[in-house]
């Protein structure tokens, strides 16, 4: 077992035996005819590694180049072995940039860099004097960062520096729009190189007879982790079954005394399946070795390094292994084929954690890893039937993050919308739209979204743009009472809110601040404190706090997130979210508080809080006074039965005091009563069995009739824009009854042209001409079905079901008894006269025998009468 370099399948051969060498010509001359190049190379072709080291070499590259990886880990690790490969230290000709940590020198040619450190030099400098090429890794992960450092760097190509070239690579290009948004780059290929992989499947719903598909996160997460112990104490005791029973000719290269890597979605799973590990497995044997983003470098080092003390490794890692990173003596794969999905909440202003499937890019590149060293094994812990249900790739962050920091960078930029930039995938609008408010709120831009003068220190500050808010705030605030205690305090609680790794202290914030001294979290305020020009002694200060002060700050950063109690259910905060505290806390008695971090969960209606302060209600009249805006408030008294108004005194949704105020006016009124259809929904209004059928046809129309541009009257769209459709025809509206009155079918219809809905009666008419004369009725559900009620006898004679929309839908046929009750339901006329309709006929023959019941029915004219009266009219 080969026993080297952390990066052993990139670098144990010479660098011509690599696949990228024979790339190393055809790039070369690639960036002589074209500053912009597109490289997709699988894993093992030695991008990260060998291409780097061979550039060094190359004469056309006078200046630095910089190449951006996804995470630490692997910036650090690439670093190191390609300073290592030069014979230099680290920080001589190759170093690395992450947060928090530097390793570069004057000397420094080429620079590994997480990607954030990239749109930061950007920002400080946008010709990047000195700067010859940047290399953007693993583009195909599309973390937020990636994707505007990438749009930064095609904007000072485009403009300040058309010398500047671009490397984008990835192991592969499905799904990548690269080309869409690179139109002019050349494109180059090279092979991979790894070793065959063997799949195994072995889901929870196999082994304990559970029901497939379900999600064991849900509520058994412990359930869940034992299944992957035992899966994994099975692998290594040489107890799989799958395994032992690979042919021998592939089983035979399958070194199964090697190291082992776990796959889990995030650090408290890895720790619990560390934990059930240590008590199974002879730790003289194995070694375990947690991996994950915010552990110490040291122990992520020992992690990826070889095992010196000649135990087998069983590494427990996130998705930070899953490329960019090859671990050592990896042969055996264990994927749980979850990972942990952060999803901003535009509503709530939160990041709310589930615990997703990975996608079918993802778990190929996770099976991968088995195959870095030799012939290897990957054991998934999911059905191979639930393996073609997976997304083909990840989504993009941009579509699901919060762009909070996003959009300031934009504002840096001077750019007033994100999509101003190339991105490759346009951001989320309601994310983005949260963004710019909270930015204004906190006075970082403008009305216009330019950036302030306040906006520009914030980001020099280089934290989140509430942190950067709250700590400039509070160096103003120590300047007017000549005492620096207020900077330390906001540095100390900046600290804690970006650290990676908390003790568990309770929700009350204070019981951190110790913490933040110490560590990575202590650099990072001293950092801070630097910038801020402050100097006092941290130790002293904790000592010396108040509470008082503790939320002051606090609610500088987060004024969205005071909270007032409900007593028995939690709190609310000012943006109108739910949350609740464990019941043990000692913070959950206090009437206010202000919310410094709470997550949402799948499951849960109210988001759980982690870290809080106490806040005393009296700041609301001082300090805090700002804050707190007053509003002619109208609403609806049900006990009374009217509309009344009066004047609020409120903290965003929270409401402080109020008194009576005079009759509403018009406006007012209005503004209370869609208030009032927004709480309570569009069943106050007159929303009718014609308006639910004119909903449902021009959804199908919208899905079915694309081309023609329908306008959207679905529920939620409705109750968006209530001012506009509703809005002009209750300006004389007073009472409930009133708006009942309304008549809403015409209203929604006054939303069309005319040649709309002429071309919706056509498409999709509500009314179908039987032979026999009758108008039959035309339903239509939300499923997207239309539905022909008749009595079987008028439909003889039809060989087929209407067919609408030119062709796309087929009219499902409810055929009924001469009683008008449901006999049959078929969208194929044809198949029902052949089979079904002979025991219908049998059983209602009997029933109804002054009917007819032809023995032919395909062939028999249909009719509205009896066999009496049809036969007689037959012989007129």
């Amino acid at each position: 077992m080969y026993t080297g370099s952390p990066l052993a399948i990139e670098t144990s051969l010479p660098l011509n035996q690599l696949p990228i060498h024979k790339l190393l010509s055809p790039l070369r001359e690639a960036f002589h005819v074209n500053n912009q190049v597109i490289l997709e190379a699988p894993t093992g072709a030695g991008k990260s590694t060998a291409l780097p080291l061979a550039m060094l070499d190359w004469s056309e590259f006078k200046g630095k180049i910089l190449m951006l990886e996804p995470r630490r880990v692997a910036a650090r690790s690439v670093a190191n072995y390609i300073a290592s490969q030069r014979g230099s230290q680290i920080g001589g000709e190759v170093g690395f940039r992450v947060r928090g940590e530097s390793r570069c020198g004057e000397s420094t040619r080429l620079e590994i860099v997480t990607e954030g450190i990239l749109t930061r030099m950007i920002q400080q400098d946008p010709e990047l004097a000195g700067i010859d090429l940047i290399i953007f890794d693993e583009i195909h992960e599309r973390h937020l960062t990636t994707d505007l450092g990438l749009a930064l760097a095609l904007e000072i190509q485009g403009s300040f520096r058309e010398d500047l070239k671009i490397l984008a690579m990835s192991a592969t290009l499905s799904g990548l729009p690269l080309s869409t948004l690179m139109p002019d780059a050349c494109s180059l290929q090279s092979e991979g190189r790894s070793f065959p992989v063997e799949l195994g499947y072995r889901s929870l719903a196999e082994s304990k007879g559970r029901t497939q598909g379900a999600n064991p996160y849900q509520n058994r997460t412990q359930i869940w982790l034992e299944h992957m112990g035992k899966c994994i104490v099975d692998l290594l005791n040489g107890d799989d079954k799958h395994l032992a029973s690979i042919d021998a000719s592939i089983g035979s290269n399958i070194d199964i005394s090697g190291s082992l890597l776990a796959f889990l979605p995030g650090q408290g799973e890895i720790m619990r399946l560390h934990d059930y590990l240590a008590k199974r497995l002879d730790l003289n044997i194995f070694s375990l070795c947690p991996l994950y983003g915010s552990l110490p470098a040291k122990a992520q080092d020992r992690a990826i390094a070889p095992a010196t003390d000649g135990k087998r490794k069983v590494v427990l890692s996130t998705n930070v292994a899953e490329s960019s990173l090859t671990i050592d003596g990896i042969t055996m794969v264990v994927d749980s084929g979850y990972k942990r999905h952060a999803s901003f909440n535009p509503k709530t202003g939160v990041t709310r954690l589930t615990l997703k499937r990975i996608s079918q890019a993802s778990a190929a590149q996770r099976a991968g890893r088995a195959g870095r060293l030799s012939a290897g094994y990957c054991l998934r812990l999911w059905s191979q039937e639930e393996q073609g249900r997976l997304l083909k790739a990840d989504e993009p962050e941009i579509l699901h993050s919060d762009l909070i920091p996003m959009s300031l960078d934009a504002a840096c930029w001077g750019v007033k919308s994100l999509n101003e930039l190339p991105l490759l995938t346009l951001a989320s609008k309601a994310n983005e739209t949260v963004a710019w408010q909270l930015l204004a709120l906190l006075d970082l831009v403008d009305e216009q979204r330019t950036l302030t003068k306040h906006g520009s220190q914030a980001y020099q500050l280089g934290c989140h743009p509430r942190l950067a808010h709250m700590l400039l705030k509070a160096k103003s605030l120590s300047q007017n009472e000549g005492n620096d205690q207020l900077v330390g305090l906001a540095c100390l609680l900046a600290g804690i809110l970006e650290s990676r790794s908390l003790g568990r202290h309770g929700v009350d914030i204070s019981n951190y601040l110790r913490e933040a001294i110490q560590a990575e979290s202590g650099k990072q305020v001293r950092t801070w404190m630097k910038k801020l020009k402050v100097n006092i002694d941290l130790s002293r200060l904790v000592s010396s706090i108040g509470s008082g002060d503790i939320a002051l700050l606090l609610a500088l950063a987060f004024p969205d997130r005071i909270a007032k109690s409900r007593g028995v259910s939690g709190y609310q905060l000012a943006n109108g979210t739910g949350v609740t505290l464990p019941e043990h806390d000692p913070l959950a008695r206090a009437d206010w508080l202000v919310v410094a971090d709470f997550q949402e969960s799948e499951g849960r209606t109210s988001g759980r809080v982690y870290l809080a302060a106490e806040i005393d209600e009296d700041l609301f009249k001082k300090r805090l006074a700002f804050l707190v805006k007053s509003q002619d408030y109208c609403g609806w008294d049900d006990g009374k039965g009217r509309f009344f108004a009066e004047n609020r005194q409120r903290i965003g949704q929270i409401v402080l005091s109020k008194a009576a105020s005079s009759k509403p006016d018009p406006e007012q009124i209005k503004a209370a009563i869609f208030e009032l259809i927004r709480s309570k929904g569009l069943e106050l209004l007159n929303l009718n069995s014609k308006v639910l059928q004119l909903q449902n046809r021009v959804k199908l129309a919208t899905e079915l009739d694309t081309d023609a541009g329908w306008p959207d009257i679905g529920e939620q769209h409705l109750l968006a824009s209530l001012e506009d459709w509703l809005g002009p025809y209750i300006n004389d509206v007073r009472s409930l009854s009133q708006l009942r009155a309304l008549d809403c079918y015409t209203l929604l219809q006054n939303l069309f042209e005319w040649d709309k809905l002429q071309r919706l009666d056509k498409l999709f008419p509500c009314h179908w001409s039987m032979a026999t004369g009758t108008r039959a009725a035309i339903t239509y559900d939300d499923a997207g079905r239309a539905r022909l009620s008749v009595r079987l006898q008028e439909a003889l004679g039809m060989a087929q079901s209407p067919i609408l929309a030119n062709g796309k839908l087929t009219v499902t046929m409810e055929l009924l008894s001469p009683a008008r009750r449901p006999l049959a339901l078929t969208a194929d006329l044809a198949s029902f006269w052949q089979g079904p309709y002979v025991e219908v006929k049998k059983e209602m023959k009997g029933r109804y025998p002054k009917h007819l019941w032809p023995d032919d029915p395909a062939n028999t004219l249909p009719t509205r009468f009896t066999k009496k009266k049809t036969l007689s009219r037959n012989d007129s």
